[in-house]
Formats: structure tokens, sequence, C-alpha cells
């Protein structure tokens, strides 16, 4: 003993620094533990809730839609609970990869169809949409052989396709382009009504076609290259669909008058010189600038006012007083455009 106490050596120090740290690691451990303990608990508890919450799944069974609920998180059992069970050559895709509430699960039911090639026959279920697509599936090289059937027709069940082996040649060639109508929408006919009302003409056209031949015989062909040579006429067509169409049509009662009625200067209200193919407007029922058409006329632009001209009125300007007084006044059905 010293004066002051018993003195510690250095031994003794260390001893206790080591026997220090091996208590903050026994903590240190202890906590990680409790730690990871707590987590497990937690995730376990999300899993169990995540399983016994109900989820809506949304199927679509070919035309067929139905909502299922289900506390699983795959599909094999709604798979399986089906009202028709999978098939064999059947296929499904779901939006998720497990089930989540408002998953979509799409299922495709699989078709006979008979594929034809050398006088043989051999059906083929498939579920692909196109006639291509059931000969991609079925390994027919498309570079060799084709179907006499468009490639983008729609698969039908027991829908014959027929196959045979091909070649392909270019021609070019002047023809008659289609004629082109204006749709024009007329309320007192109903949707799948039309009436021509004045005819097109067909323009020409120089043509680049692709033929594709079997047996020496063009089975399918296209247009891969045009040129306009001649523009035609485009029809008139009226239409109880409103889609597609570039105007509407009335009735009107329609007047005739010169070009120097008025304050004889031939000018307009729109500043335009008068003339055939002008018409007076009430510009409340028809804005000016807007192009019509009456049969009884042809082609005309609303340019032009009168004082007389209001509401479902219209003046058509004729090139002489004669025409005029030949015209006189009558109903008229006029197409005016959007």
């Amino acid at each position: 003993m010293s004066t002051y106490g018993r003195i510690t050596t250095v031994g003794e120090v260390n001893m206790k620094k080591l026997a220090f740290e091996k208590i903050k690691i026994i903590i240190s451990l202890f906590l990680t533990f409790v730690l990871c303990f707590l987590s497990a608990s937690a995730t376990f508890a999300d899993a169990v809730t995540s399983q016994s919450k109900v989820k809506k799944v949304i199927v679509y069974d070919g035309s067929k839609k139905k909502i299922i609920e289900t506390k699983g998180s795959n599909f094999g059992k709604i798979l399986k609970d089906l009202e028709k069970p999978l098939g064999t050559y059947d296929k499904y895709w779901t939006s998720t990869e497990s089930v989540e509430n408002g998953s979509l699960l799409y299922v495709e039911r699989a078709v006979p169809v008979t594929v034809v090639e050398n006088g043989k026959s051999k059906v083929i279920y498939t579920t692909q949409q196109t006639v291509q697509g059931v000969l991609n599936d079925a390994g027919y090289d498309w570079r060799s052989v084709m179907s006499t059937e468009d490639a983008l027709t729609k698969v039908t069940r027991n829908m014959v396709i027929h196959v045979v082996p091909y070649t392909v040649r270019t021609v070019e060639r002047v023809e008659n382009a289609p004629c082109e109508y204006e749709r024009w929408y007329d309320s007192s006919l109903g949707a799948d009504e039309t009436v021509i009302v004045k005819e097109g003409t067909p323009g020409k056209r120089q043509v680049e076609v692709e033929e594709f031949l079997s047996d020496g015989k063009v089975i399918r062909s296209g247009i891969i290259k045009e040129e306009t040579l001649e523009e035609g006429t485009k029809g008139i067509i009226r239409t109880g669909n409103k889609e597609g169409t570039v105007g509407w049509v009335t009735t009107m009662n329609a007047t005739a008058y010169h070009p120097s009625d008025g304050n004889g200067l031939g000018i307009t209200a729109t500043g335009t010189r008068a003339g055939y193919g002008t018409v007076a407007v009430d510009p409340s029922v028809i804005p000016l600038g807007t192009r019509v058409y009456i049969p009884q006329y042809g082609d005309a632009i609303a340019a032009d006012t009168g004082g007389a001209i209001k509401g479902n009125k219209i003046d058509l300007c004729m090139e002489t007083f004669e025409e005029c007084y030949n015209f006189g006044r009558q109903d008229v059905e006029v197409f005016i455009a959007y």
C-alpha cells in the first residue's frame, strides 16, 4: 500500500478494458437480435395481413368479364377455378407477377383451324388472331409459302387456310383511279342510309403492282407505288351517319339575282365581284365564306347578303336576266360545308 492507496498494475488495467469491451459486444449483439426480431415480426405480420386481405382480380375470358375475390397471392387457384378449365392449347397472361388488388387476368382460348397444303389437311389449335400468325406459329416460312387468304384475315373457329408455294413479280400499268366521294350529313336519313347526289368521275394513275403467283396464277396483289396522271372529280353522297362528313344538308327557299341588281356595281358584301358561283345568304345561318353546293346550280361560295335574304333563304347569282327569270323561286337542297 502506498500513502494514497493501492497501486494498480498495467495488467489489471488491460483486463478491465477487455471486460468492458466484452460487455459492449454482448449488448450490441443483443440489440441487433432484438431489432431483427422486431423487423421479422413486422414482415411476418404484413405477410399475414396481405394474405388475409381480400383482393379483386378482373378476369377476361374471351368475350366474358368477371371479377373474382381472393386472398391468395398467385394466379394458380384462380385459373383452376375458372368456369371453363384451361385447355391444352389455351394461353393466359397477367398484368402483375403476383395477385394484387386490381390485377388483370386474360385467358385466350385456342380454336381449331384446318391448314391445307398440297392436298393434305391438318388441324391446328391456335390462339393467334390472324392467318399469318397461325402460319408463323406452325413453322411455315413466309419467304417460300403463303396463304391464299389475306394474311391479316381474322382467325375464326374451324376456318380453312390454304397454303401454297409462290413467286413474286412487279408490273406497271395505267388504270382508272377509284372515284372519291364527299359525305354530307342529312338528318332526315337513317344512320345506315346513303344517297348518291352526284356521281364522281375517275382519274388516271400509273401504278407499280406487286403480284404473288402460284401455278402461274395471281393469287394476291398490292399497289406498292402510284402516280396521279389525271385528277378525277369528287362525287357527293348524303348520309345519315355524321362520322366523316364534310358538311350538312338542309332545304332552303331559293331565288336568283343578277350582278347588276342592288346598287348596280356588281360587288358583293365581302368585296368580291358577283357572278355565277356567288350566293347571298343570311350570315347568321350560313357564315360568309362558306362553301356550298346546290344540285340545280353547282358549287358556290356564300359571299353576299341581301335585304330580303333572312333565315332559311338563299339567293343565287346568275349570268343573265333570262336565267334569273327561268329559275324563279323554288325550294332547293343546300349542302353546307362545316
